[in-house]
């Protein structure tokens, strides 16, 4: 028998040495001389030691050494079947400081991720109090998304760790769902009010009067606005059911109206009458009006004669212009302020948004005074360039008395 430092032969086999636990193993044969078939497995070794420090390279070469762990273990069970000749003993003692390193570095990782899940429970369980459901869902899925960023905690945390997590969010999800099985019961629920306004609405057409049905379109809006928060979808079915009603109230009116010539002096007094009605409306800073549905109302209050038209039409133009300006400017305002609501400020801004108007407009009528000279008026646009003067002047005018009230105001 010829016995080298790790291995020997005998009887024409080839064994390699036993070491620590590791028995005698039989490798090979001799298949020419007992010297070519040691050297054979001699040299073989070199692949077990590179094996092991192709994987010390890897764990030194990176942040995430844990990942290495199971690699190491792989290496110390399957290392001893490896047939070659060599210092397997070295190699096994590499391999063991290698795994006291990385069970080093995974118990301080697992700490610092214990660390970072408390914490993160913490903000869970904050999480998880509010009710206002999108917000506190965009919060929660953040924290999970981080949760699961974070890697593992000691076993002996594990479950508490984990098991809290779980417990509230779970909980959380389960009463969010409660509150919009809820929620989709009571849009549900609510619905039939909604259907109980269209068969209301259908009503609409039985009005003969164009001033009265204005009137109730106006309270039906606002009626609608209170009937409750259903599926969109849903709501948008019925808003259109609704406005498809009133179209045909209006245009129903609006023939009839047409075709009754009424009574010239009642007819005066009820556009005298609404009238009055927009200079009180006009009293105010900031009007609230729909400003299309008194134009139109105005439009069907019925004839009148041609001078007392002419009057009425000036004065009506001259107020529903301001209430028309008023509300621009209120929406200037507002967009400036930024929702500040600060009076002063307000007044401050109003007044300056209506000097600037006014400048501008002074000086369109101007531009436009400066030029009538340059149109030829006998090509017939005479009466379209008299139009248009009046429209300047009319705009110049309206600004001036906004501003006249504005200052009164402040």
């Amino acid at each position: 028998m010829e016995e080298k430092e790790y291995g020997f032969i005998k009887e024409g086999k080839v064994f390699r040495k036993a070491f620590l636990d590791y028995a005698d193993k039989e490798i090979g044969e001799v298949k020419e001389t007992e010297e070519a078939a040691v050297l054979y497995y001699t040299e073989r070794f070199a692949l077990a030691q590179t094996k092991v420090n192709e994987v010390e390279e890897k764990i030194n070469g990176t942040e995430n050494k844990g990942s290495y762990l199971m690699k190491v273990l792989h290496l110390k069970e399957t290392l001893c079947d490896f047939d070659a000749i060599g210092d397997f003993e070295a190699l096994y003692h590499k391999l063991d400081l290698l795994e006291e390193q990385l069970n080093g570095f995974i118990h301080q990782n697992r700490l610092k991720n214990l660390e970072i899940k408390t914490a993160l429970l913490a903000e869970l369980e904050e999480a998880v109090k509010s009710s206002e459901w999108k917000s506190a869902t965009a919060e929660v899925k953040e924290v999970q998304r981080r949760w699961i960023k974070t890697g593992a905690v000691d076993d002996a945390e594990k479950e508490r760790i984990e098991g809290g997590f779980k417990v509230m969010l779970d909980g959380f999800f389960e009463r969010r769902a409660a509150f919009y099985a809820d929620l989709e019961k009571m849009m549900k629920d609510k619905e039939s009010n909604y259907q109980e306004f269209i068969d209301g609405a259908e009503k609409l057409k039985e009005i003969e009067s164009y001033t009265v049905l204005v009137e109730k379109i106006r309270t039906l809006k606002e009626e609608w606005k209170d009937l409750g928060r259903i599926k969109a979808e849903v709501r948008t079915e019925f808003w259109n059911k609704f406005q498809v009603i009133i179209k045909s109230a209006l245009a129903k009116a609006k023939k009839e109206g047409k075709a009754k010539v009424g009574n010239k002096k009642e007819n005066l007094e009820s556009r005298t009458e609404f009238l009055k009605e927009l200079i009180v409306l006009n009293e105010k800073i900031a009007p609230v009006a729909n400003v299309k549905e008194l134009r139109d109302k105005w439009k069907y209050l019925g004839p009148v004669s041609r001078s007392e038209m002419d009057k009425l039409q000036g004065d009506f133009l001259f107020l529903i212009d301001q209430i028309a300006e008023k509300q621009f400017i209120e929406s200037l305002m507002y967009k400036k302020l930024k929702g500040k609501q600060n009076e002063a400020d307000k007044e401050r801004v109003r007044l300056k948004i209506a000097y600037d108007l006014l400048h501008r407009d002074r000086a369109e009528l101007s531009t436009f005074q400066e030029n009538l000279e340059k149109f030829n008026t006998s090509s017939g646009l005479d009466k379209l360039i008299g139009g248009k003067l009046e429209l300047q002047e009319r705009k110049v005018k309206v600004k001036e008395e906004i501003l006249r009230q504005f200052k009164a105001g402040a």
